[in-house]
């Protein structure tokens, strides 16, 4: 099925389609296992041939990070980009080649300024996943495309994960294949209580005693015994199983971001930043959408001493991931880079919004009652005091001394602004 050049609308294009079926009972079913997206043109509107070549690279940007998540199958640009023909209909297109889920979007250009307009629909049902406008001036085109591009890649990867997981539950799960059970584990994580914790345990063993080899499989493992390790301060056994999972799973693909970034968080609770940061350049270079290792290495360049160099990584994971689960751990991150470079304002209010996010979250709230001594604002420190100690009565300052900045004095500094509280307490 083609359509030649940019401007394929009109009766000749119609025709080359009169072989797809126009009735939804015919609609060939959408095949077994991982779902499939084609990106399709964008449309530049406006008719100037910049905005419409700007439009295409977009896409082309998209398709490119998309196939980099490695878990999605992504339509080639050759089948996708024909269908420049709007009217024909999500769900006829997804049809035509084989995608569950379609992205679409339009450009258009003011002065110095774009505005890009995306959409995800699922073609099974129609139904519009997820839209979002983008409004950007105009500086450096090809910034400015991968800033955007890799802002849309990563926002795509993670509603089509949420909307598979919620198709799982269409499902008995004795009948389940094996990337639906991944799917349904990921769901149960995602709720963060210790049922659900261990529920998608059960659904991830699940998958790997049907198919041991599975990449997918093996990245879920690591990543569910990485979180294990982390609430638990850097369980050594659980660590090791990270090591393990992840090295496999680079066997199975070694084109996968996902192995090397756990691998470098493990380096991290492992106190080798510097290791860790090896990894996570690769986990970036692979896939430079990947929230999880741009937190991870801001991670490593705190613990390296280099408040200033982590800054732009926490930046760029709540660009790349705003609604992110675990969003309130890199802005706890970002919270303490603030504090080593003495952002005291930046500090609180980053403080403030991990808060918001995870109000149990020790490590937050311990940074904004040093951050609020340190701005003079000891009313409030003392009041934050009294809700930490209600919080967590067992804390000690072991808990930061147990975080492996490579120069102790970042621990003592850190121990030092919290101390001036409960002196004055």
């Amino acid at each position: 099925v083609l359509i030649a050049g940019r401007g394929g609308n009109g009766p000749a294009a119609a025709a080359s389609f009169a072989s797809i079926p126009a009735t939804p009972g015919h609609y060939r079913p959408i095949a077994k296992g991982p779902p499939a997206i084609a990106v399709l043109p964008f449309h530049g509107n406006g008719g100037e041939p910049d905005v419409g070549y700007m439009a295409d690279g977009i896409a082309e940007d998209i398709i490119y990070g998309l196939s980099n998540t490695r878990w999605l199958s992504v339509i080639a640009k050759g089948s996708s980009f024909q269908f420049r023909d709007d009217s024909l209909g999500t769900r006829l297109i997804g049809n035509a080649l084989g995608a569950r889920y379609i992205v679409s979007g339009t450009l258009a250009r003011s002065d110095r300024q774009i505005r890009l307009n995306t959409s995800l629909t699922d073609t099974s049902n129609g139904r519009l996943v997820w839209s979002q406008r983008f409004d950007r001036d105009l500086v450096d085109i090809f910034s400015l495309r991968d800033q955007i591009g890799s802002e849309i890649v990563s926002i795509l990867d993670k509603e089509v994960d949420r909307a598979e997981q919620a198709r799982t539950f269409q499902v008995p799960w004795e009948s389940l294949e094996t990337w639906q059970l991944v799917r349904r584990g990921r769901w149960h994580m995602n709720r963060r209580t210790r049922r659900d914790t261990d529920i998608a345990l059960d659904f991830f063993d699940r998958a790997y005693r049907d198919d041991p080899n599975s990449s997918a499989v093996l990245n879920e493992l690591a990543w569910w015994y990485f979180w294990r390790a982390w609430l638990r301060f850097g369980d050594s056994d659980d660590l090791e199983k990270v090591e393990t999972l992840a090295r496999k799973a680079l066997l199975m693909d070694s084109l996968d971001a996902r192995p090397h970034a756990y691998l470098g968080a493990a380096d991290i609770m492992r106190g080798l930043p510097a290791l860790a940061a090896e990894h996570l350049a690769e986990a970036i270079h692979i896939n430079p959408s990947f929230a999880f290792a741009r937190s991870a290495m801001g991670s490593a360049h705190l613990l390296l001493g280099d408040a200033t160099g982590a800054i732009p990584f926490f930046l760029d994971t709540e660009r790349l991931s705003p609604f992110d689960l675990y969003r309130f751990h890199n802005l706890g991150e970002l919270a303490a880079a603030y504090c080593f470079v003495e952002d005291w304002p930046a500090a609180i209010a980053t403080a403030e919004r991990s808060l918001n996010l995870s109000p149990g979250y020790f490590y937050a709230r311990f940074l904004k009652i040093g951050a609020l001594m340190r701005s003079g604002r000891c009313d409030e420190a003392a009041r934050e005091l009294a809700i930490f100690m209600t919080r967590h009565p067992d804390f000690s300052e072991q808990r930061i001394r147990w975080i492996p900045f490579v120069d102790p004095a970042k621990n003592n500094f850190l121990i030092g602004n919290f101390d001036l509280a409960k002196s004055a307490a």
